[in-house]
């Protein structure tokens, strides 16, 4: 006997089979290793970047004060200063990666944020952050306890 509403003995529609209904043409989804680090104090953009070198591989975005804190800044500081950085990518050399945490919370680093987090990229290249789904807050010199889990944030302060 036929079924009248179109399904197989699964409990599946047959649409449900086909390979275009699968497929993900929208974006690229995935885990990256998402850090944070804020400066003791803000720095120019080239001694920031220079710090950041410890942590070699990632995509580097500084983060620059508002443009209404810029304009309180008349006489105080300079405009290319950067109080804090955020670096993107994949997790290579966990070791390699502890030290360079290591070195830049011994150095200029306030405090630092870092986990394997996943993400949505749009085709057109916007990327939606998954939330966190913990949170670890360690002493700075405990960067050896910083285990990559994917979706728990590690904060070193």
């Amino acid at each position: 006997m036929s079924d009248p509403t179109g399904s197989n003995s699964a409990g599946k529609s047959p649409a449900s089979n086909s390979p275009a209904s699968t497929r993900t043409d929208k974006g690229v989804r995935g885990f990256e290793l998402d850090i944070h680090v804020a400066f003791t104090q803000p720095l120019p953009v080239t001694q920031a970047r220079t710090a950041l070198l410890t942590l070699d591989g990632f995509t580097v975005d500084l983060y620059r004060p508002h443009p209404a804190a810029l304009n309180a800044l008349e006489s105080g500081g300079a405009a290319d200063e950067v109080p804090s950085a955020r670096l993107t990518g994949p997790l290579r050399d966990p070791d390699a990666l502890r030290a360079g945490l290591s070195a830049l919370l011994g150095g200029p680093a306030r405090y630092v944020e870092i986990g394997v987090r996943g993400f949505l990229r749009s085709a057109a290249g916007q990327t939606e952050w998954m939330p966190w789904k913990r949170n670890a807050v360690l002493p700075r010199a405990d960067v050896a306890r910083v285990t990559f889990e994917e979706g728990v944030r590690f904060v070193l302060e």
